[in-house]
């Protein structure tokens, strides 16, 4: 790929759904519909149930330009939010508020999936970041695939933000990923040989009648049905900016570290490859940033700390970032790694505070540093 204009060829899109709360109790509120008729700027989407917001950036050509759309658009949904007597939260689950009872969005894409998925979609509370990253023509996506997806635990520990779900402290750092896990045809994908065998899977399973379209194919990472890129749907949505926007960067390094060879398989046979990525990914679930796994890229099957691992690849993606226009945003990791992942920080929050006044903290991280953000120490 030397000599490519790499920002045009590895452009970058992000995902996030934000929870709507009320801003005194801090529970869930199902005001989408109101949120999205005050809305101005049409960007605001709604999501299946009417307590989410979804917002997508721009087609972006670095990751400081992702994190200048996401600014936006968090602000955007906060404003149109707080018109409505609600503000908006990032964080994979929702600490308190019971699933029951919850309004479902009235769209026939989502009470198909009411009646599919029956109560797997009615207690669905759960919150993501979505990032893709566009890949030239001539790059298969499915071998670019095999090797993204042994990073998944990766991008999970980095993003976990969902410790509490029902009122309970769930024990795990991302509990969101293991609710998700629940579904048909989510978490870790195959191994495919190219984009033809991808097709092939992708037809039978039309045909069959077993899915309807395909974004059913629920994966933590796939090649996208309209866009050619690669969608990561692993990580947490974050309650800070700066987390989100690491997160998109380095999923998109990574991206050009396969597509350079910098990254690759490891010489395992796929049974076990399989195996010890399934393994990583629920002790990352579990662990968040103090997880310890084996990482099956590394060539090394000793677990060892994810921090030291992230460390690693961060360093030996370094000069492929630059080239992106991206090391800023990789140069965030050693700030997260000392103030902690959100998982932690949140614990610590509800310590103090309580169930409310964790939310109220959530909702202020989601916008720090974008104008409405209300507490000046949470700027460190």
């Amino acid at each position: 790929m030397s000599g490519m204009p790499l920002r045009a060829s590895f452009t970058l899109g992000v995902e996030e759904e934000y929870q709507l709360v009320d801003p005194v109790s801090g529970a869930l509120k199902s005001r989408a519909r109101a949120v999205l008729a005050g809305d101005w700027s049409g960007e605001i989407k709604p999501e299946m149930q009417q307590n989410t917001l979804e917002v997508g950036t721009r087609v972006c050509g670095s990751a400081a330009e992702a994190g200048e759309e996401l600014a936006r658009l968090r602000l955007q949904a906060a404003v149109a939010a707080e018109a409505q007597g609600v503000r908006v939260a990032a964080a994979g689950t929702h600490p308190f508020s019971h699933w029951a009872g919850q309004a479902f969005t009235d769209a026939p894409v989502y009470e198909r999936l009411h009646r599919e998925y029956r109560s797997l979609a009615e207690s669905q509370l759960i919150f993501g970041m979505h990032v893709h990253v566009a890949l030239p023509s001539e790059v298969d996506r499915l071998r670019v695939m095999n090797v993204a997806r042994l990073y998944l635990p990766h991008l999970l520990a980095l993003t976990a933000s969902s410790p509490f779900f029902l009122g309970e402290d769930t024990g795990y750092a991302s509990y969101r990923s293991i609710l998700w896990r629940r579904w048909p045809r989510a978490g870790v994908p195959p191994r495919f040989a190219d984009e033809a065998e991808f097709a092939e899977v992708l037809r039978l399973m039309l045909e069959t009648g077993r899915i309807d379209a395909p974004g059913r194919l629920y994966w933590d990472v796939r090649p996208h049905h309209a866009y050619r890129t690669l969608e990561f749907r692993v990580a947490d949505v974050t309650p800070r900016l700066e987390d989100a926007v690491l997160a998109a960067a380095l999923a998109r390094a990574l991206v050009l570290g396969i597509v350079e060879g910098v990254l690759r398989e490891p010489e395992l046979p796929e049974p076990a490859v399989q195996a010890l990525l399934g393994d990583a990914a629920w002790r990352a679930a579990r662990d968040g940033l103090d997880a310890e796994f084996v990482d099956v890229a590394a060539g090394s099957l000793a677990a060892r700390p994810v921090r030291e691992r992230l460390a690693e690849l961060v360093q030996r993606l370094a000069p492929l970032a630059r080239e992106l226009g991206d090391a800023g945003a990789l140069e965030e990791l050693p700030r997260l790694l000392e103030r902690g992942g959100a998982a932690t920080r949140m614990r610590a929050v509800q310590a103090q505070r309580g169930d409310a006044g964790l939310v109220q903290w959530l909702a202020d991280e989601t916008l720090l540093g974008l104008g409405l953000d209300r507490r000046a120490e949470q700027r460190r």
